[in-house]
C-alpha cells in the first residue's frame, strides 16, 4: 500500500466500522491533521466529501457536495449516517466534512454484496461518535475539532486537498 507514492503499513482494521489506520514506513508531514467534530451532526447539515473521485485523471481529492439527511444506516444503525450525495468508488475513505471543516464521518463503500442497487445519490459513511472510541481502545486519539461557522467551498476545498491522501492498493 502507499499514500501519495510512500509505502504504508495497516497498524490497525475495524471490519466493522469499515475503517483503518496506516503508519507510514518513513516519516510524513503533512500540511493539515483533520479534526474531528466532537458534537454530533445533525439531519440536513450540508457536508462535502472529500475523495479521488477520478483517480486516474486527476491528482488531488474532488469536493462532493450534498446533505446529512439521517444519522442512522439503512437499517438503523447507529453509528452510520446517510448522505444525499452522488460519490463515486474512488471517494470511499474519504472524510466526510461540515461547513466548517470538521470531519463527521468517513465515506463507506456503497456496495453491500446483498445484490441490492441504491439510488445514485445515496451515501453510507461511519460516523466519528462510532470510529472514535475504537480508535482511542487501540492508541490513536484522533484530534477534536474547534472549528466553528462555515467556510466558503473554495476554502472547505483548499482544507480538504490538505487533509485528504490517495491510498494506493494492490491486491
Amino acid at each position: 500500500m502507499t499514500v501519495d507514492g510512500q509505502q504504508v503499513d495497516l497498524s490497525y482494521v475495524n471490519k466493522d466500522l469499515g475503517i483503518a489506520v496506516l503508519t507510514p514506513r518513513s516519516t510524513l508531514a503533512p500540511s493539515t491533521v483533520a479534526e474531528f467534530r466532537t458534537a454530533p451532526a445533525r439531519t440536513g447539515t450540508e457536508i462535502a466529501v472529500a475523495g479521488y473521485s477520478y483517480p486516474d485523471a486527476l491528482s488531488a481529492p474532488v469536493l462532493t457536495f450534498g446533505t446529512l439527511s439521517d444519522t442512522t444506516g439503512l437499517m438503523g444503525e447507529a453509528g452510520q449516517a446517510r448522505l444525499t450525495a452522488s460519490t463515486l468508488d474512488g471517494d470511499v475513505g474519504g472524510p466526510v466534512l461540515d461547513g466548517s471543516g470538521s470531519v463527521i464521518g468517513l465515506l463507506l463503500p456503497r456496495d453491500g454484496g446483498d445484490g441490492k442497487l441504491l439510488p445514485a445519490d445515496l451515501s453510507l459513511a461511519v460516523q466519528v461518535d462510532a470510529m472514535t472510541p475504537a480508535l482511542a481502545e487501540n492508541g490513536f486519539v484522533p484530534q477534536a475539532s474547534a472549528r466553528s461557522g462555515t467556510l466558503p467551498p473554495e476554502d472547505l476545498a483548499k482544507l480538504a486537498r490538505q487533509m485528504t491522501v490517495q491510498v494506493s492498493c494492490w491486491q
